[in-house]
């Protein structure tokens, strides 16, 4: 039992260490600084000051990111499962809730997993479209328009697996914080990534340039935090054991 809870901790930090990568990346694709204006859908006028080392280089991190990512979503998956399934005879309709739960953080972490890369690289990759079509045709406004073309035709599974990846993992833990299924502090229930997005919402509203570049990696500090959720859960256990 306290192999399998150091090697359920070893996966939450791997997977900790995860989104780490991905909030760099994170920052190396969206810290733009001031001035800038978004055109249309996808396309930002700063991304003309921007070099093309940084995109190439947050792809490179997703890619280390993903498989770590991979394994600390495991720990998480087996933690969800084992305090899902208790069973506890005076409180049936919330054992049904908890299996039901766990459908959902299974659907969408498997979501997470199956996307998150894809969802990265599509947004690493239309800078790099419009960079280089404005480099050989030098007209910024066609770069633009052939670049939130692009976009169009993978926004749909884009945002399906997007929303059904944070929405999934946030309801189902912060059901299992409210529930007490996972012994941690109530108020950890926003230590999910839609709690990630309301933080970026927040910073965002506020005026100031470097609030805004904070932001962008918010989302990626939702499911570290996530994990964090996860890790204290195990640590707590392992000592009530002992």
């Amino acid at each position: 039992m306290k192999k399998k809870g150091k090697t359920r901790e070893t996966r939450f930090y791997t997977g900790m260490a995860a989104m780490l990568l991905f909030m760099i990346g994170d920052w190396l694709l969206d810290v733009k600084g001031a001035g800038n204006q978004e055109i249309g859908v996808f396309v930002n006028t700063n991304w003309q000051k921007m070099s093309m080392w940084r995109f190439e280089a947050s792809i490179l991190l997703a890619a280390v990111a993903q498989p770590l990512y991979w394994i600390g979503i495991q720990g998480m998956q087996e933690l969800v499962r084992e305090r899902c399934m208790q069973q506890e005879s005076c409180m049936q309709n919330q054992t049904k809730h908890s299996a039901r739960m766990h459908k959902i953080f299974r659907v969408g972490s498997m979501s997470c997993v199956l996307s998150c890369l894809f969802i990265h690289i599509m947004c690493c990759l239309m800078p790099i479209i419009c960079k280089t079509v404005f480099a050989y045709q030098g007209d910024f406004q066609m770069a633009a328009d052939i670049t939130n073309e692009i976009g169009i035709y993978i926004i749909a599974p884009f945002m399906v697996y997007y929303l059904v990846a944070d929405v999934g993992i946030s309801i189902a833990t912060g059901y299992l914080v409210i529930s007490q299924r996972l012994k941690v502090p109530k108020w950890m229930v926003v230590f999910n990534p839609l709690g990630g997005l309301v933080l970026c919402e927040i910073l965002t509203s506020i005026p100031y340039d470097w609030c805004h570049d904070l932001a962008a990696a918010t989302e990626s500090f939702g499911h570290l935090l996530m994990f964090a959720v996860g890790l204290y859960a195990v640590k707590c256990s392992n000592k009530m054991q002992q």
